[in-house]
């Protein structure tokens, strides 16, 4: 596997909740599910850190992030100042190509809820957001918004409440169908009112202990690797 293989494989698996908040990331056991020596597994965490998903403590390795909560509330903050400028400005000049690309991944979405793929959906959920970023043109703010996306993937999967989902489907089509009108105003409400549901799915009281085991979280590798 090539080094951004083994990127994109180590931060899906934290994006889409395999490897749980605070697991330990640990460079012999990564190099040994993927093949390849530890001296090339550590500039890979460093860049997972860099994105603020992996944290790095001295003389005791690499773990997945751990957000707080308060770090969870200023996430969620974030994602409504910068996205609710996205959102005005897809009203104002998102194309039709533009708009059915984001319908066709509430779509892709919708399907892996109804065959329960729990990971699929999420990944798809960040999509979203993701591509919704991309009609502005700016390249600073794709990738914020796919750093807070991250982040907040992070504290979604420490802090979600059973049972819930952090953002509807029925969220993300309003989103688009605002943008579709061209209402600045509405749509900035509905972005608004989309993130302040994610936060009302969160258990900011109580505790997490959720833990995986690194093998598992790579197991569909099989011998592919």
């Amino acid at each position: 596997m090539t080094d951004a293989e083994i990127y994109r494989e180590v931060f899906d698996a934290i994006v889409d909740g395999r490897l749980a908040p605070g697991e330990k990331l640990g460079q012999d056991e990564l190099g040994k599910v993927f093949g390849v020596s530890k001296s090339r597994i550590r500039p890979i965490l460093h860049r997972l850190t860099d994105q603020k998903i992996v944290v790095i403590e001295p003389m005791r390795g690499a773990f997945v992030a751990r957000p707080s909560v308060e770090e969870a509330r200023e996430v969620n903050t974030a994602r409504q100042i910068i996205e609710e400028g996205v959102i005005r400005r897809a009203a104002r000049s998102a194309a039709p190509k533009q708009i059915k690309i984001l319908r066709e991944i509430v779509a892709a979405e919708q399907a892996a809820r109804n065959r329960h793929d729990s990971g699929q959906a999420h990944r798809l959920t960040g999509e979203f957001h993701c591509e919704l970023a991309k009609v502005t043109g700016n390249d600073v703010v794709m990738e914020m918004v796919r750093e807070l996306v991250s982040r907040d993937s992070l504290v979604v999967a420490l802090y979600q409440r059973p049972g819930s989902s952090a953002c509807s489907l029925h969220g993300h089509t309003q989103l688009i169908d605002r943008i579709a009108e061209g209402d600045e105003d509405a749509a900035a409400h509905a972005m608004r009112h989309h993130l302040k549901e994610v936060m009302e799915t969160l258990d900011l009281d109580g505790k997490s202990n959720k833990s995986r085991s690194l093998i598992n979280a790579f197991a569909h590798l099989g011998d592919d690797r």
